[in-house]
C-alpha cells in the first residue's frame, strides 16, 4: 500500500472511531440516567394528580431515579396531552391523564394532535360511572327515578359540562333509556355532590371513587346503577346498568400513562411492566382502594387494545349528544 493510501486508510478509521465512539457510550447508557417528569393533565389533589403522585414515588424507587410530579391543567387535560405529544422520545417525560384524552378526541375540535399519536404504556385504575339520588327527594331505586322524570321534578347534576359523567348520563338518558331529566352542570364534583345533598338537585351522575361510595354505604345516599360489567366491590348493594334492564351500557373514568410519539419500546415495555408491579405493592392497593379505585393488571398489547376501544366508544356517545368544544 502507497504512503498516500496508508494515510487516508488511517484517516477514515480515526473519522470513524471518532464518530462512532459517542454513538456506542450513548447506547450503552442505561435508562434512566436522569430525572423522570409525569406531566398530570390536571390540578393538584385531583383524581389523576392522586395516582400520578402514588405510582410515581413508588416508580423512583424501583427505577432508582427521581420521578417528578408536574401538573398542567386546562381544556379538560388537552394542553398537557398536547405537551407530552410534542415531547422529546427520550423516555422522560410521560403524560398522567384520564379517560379525559378519549373524550377529547372527539369533543374538542382544534387540539391540534391526535390521542392516537401518544404511546398507551398503562391504564392501571379505574372507577365506574354512577348514578346517585337524594332519598329525600322520593326516588330510592330507578324505577321511583322514572316516574320522578315522567312528572318533570328529575335534577341531574353533574361536575360539568363535557364530563365524563355529563356525556355518559346524558347519552344514557337520551339514547338509551329515552327518559328526559333536566341537566344541572357544576363547577367540579365537588359541589355538585354539596347540591346533591342539600337538595338543590336529587340526582347525580358521578364516577363511583372516594367522595361518591361513603355517603353511598351509610344510606346518606342511594346508588341507583353503576356502568360496569360487574357489581363494584366497594358498592356491592348498588346493581349494574345491565341488571335493571340496560344491558350493554358501560363507561368509566380511568387514569392511565402515556409516552410521547416515537419513544422506543423497550423503554415504553419497561415503564409499563414497572408500572404493574408498582400495582402489585400493598402499600399502593391500600391507597388505590381508599381513592375507591379498582385495580387491573394490563400487558402493554391489552393497554393499546382497550385505549382505542375507549376514543370509539366516548366517540359515540359525543357524537350521538351533539356536543363540542
Amino acid at each position: 500500500m502507497s504512503a498516500k493510501k496508508q494515510g487516508r486508510s488511517i484517516i477514515v478509521a480515526l473519522a470513524a472511531l471518532m464518530g462512532f465512539a459517542p454513538c456506542a457510550a450513548q447506547a450503552q447508557e442505561a435508562w434512566p440516567n436522569k430525572r423522570i417528569s409525569l406531566i398530570v393533565g390536571f390540578a393538584v389533589g385531583g383524581f389523576a394528580d392522586s395516582v400520578g403522585r402514588i405510582i410515581g414515588n413508588k416508580l423512583g424507587e424501583r427505577l432508582k431515579q427521581t420521578v417528578t410530579v408536574q401538573n398542567m391543567e386546562g381544556a379538560g387535560g388537552a394542553t398537557a396531552a398536547r405537551q407530552v405529544s410534542v415531547s422529546a422520545p427520550d423516555g422522560y417525560t410521560f403524560l398522567v391523564t384520564t379517560t379525559g384524552l378519549a373524550i377529547n378526541e372527539t369533543l374538542y375540535k382544534n387540539k391540534n394532535f391526535s390521542a392516537s399519536s401518544l404511546i398507551p404504556i398503562a391504564i392501571p385504575v379505574s372507577a365506574p360511572e354512577s348514578l346517585v339520588a337524594n332519598p329525600k327527594s322520593g326516588i330510592k331505586n330507578f324505577a321511583d327515578l322514572i316516574v320522578a322524570a315522567k312528572e318533570g321534578r328529575a335534577y341531574m347534576g353533574t361536575p360539568g359540562i363535557g364530563s365524563g359523567s355529563h356525556i355518559a348520563a346524558e347519552y344514557f338518558f337520551r339514547n338509551v333509556a329515552k327518559i328526559e331529566v333536566k341537566h344541572i352542570p357544576f363547577q367540579g364534583g365537588s359541589p355538585a355532590m354539596q347540591g346533591l345533598l342539600s337538595g338543590d338537585i336529587n340526582i347525580l351522575a358521578s364516577t363511583a371513587t372516594a367522595a361518591t361510595i361513603p355517603p353511598v354505604v351509610s344510606g346518606e345516599l342511594v346508588g341507583l346503577a353503576v356502568a360496569s360489567s360487574q357489581r363494584d366491590p366497594a358498592l356491592p348493594n348498588v346493581p349494574t346498568f345491565a341488571e335493571i334492564g340496560y344491558p350493554g351500557f358501560l363507561a368509566s373514568s380511568w387514569t392511565g400513562f402515556f409516552a410521547p410519539p416515537g419513544t422506543p419500546d423497550a423503554i415504553v415495555n419497561r415503564m409499563s411492566a414497572e408500572i404493574n408491579e408498582v400495582m402489585k405493592d400493598p402499600d399502593v392497593l391500600s391507597k388505590m382502594k381508599s381513592l375507591g379505585l379498582i385495580v387491573t393488571a394490563r400487558s402493554r398489547a391489552d393497554t393499546a387494545e382497550l385505549f382505542k376501544a375507549e376514543i370509539a366508544r366516548w366517540a359515540t356517545m359525543v357524537n350521538a349528544i351533539g356536543i363540542s368544544m
